[in-house]
């Protein structure tokens, strides 16, 4: 059986940018993409990405009824 090759990750890629800083690369492509349409650099839209701090995911829950 041949074994497969660990890939290397660009230290410039979406990816290897998200798994350092912890966001979902799901989340961070769609943040830089919304920049992006709004006219700013690729550069720029990544940086601005990475600083804003990930939100609560789900509904959220009523905690007194």
């Amino acid at each position: 059986m041949k074994r497969r090759e660990q890939r290397v990750l660009r230290a410039d890629s979406l990816n290897a940018l998200s798994r350092q800083s912890g966001i979902p690369l799901s989340t961070l492509k769609t943040r830089v993409r919304t920049l992006m349409a709004r006219g700013i650099a690729r550069e720029r839209a990544i940086e601005i990405a990475l600083s804003r701090p990930v939100g609560p995911q789900g509904r959220p829950r009523s905690h007194g009824r």
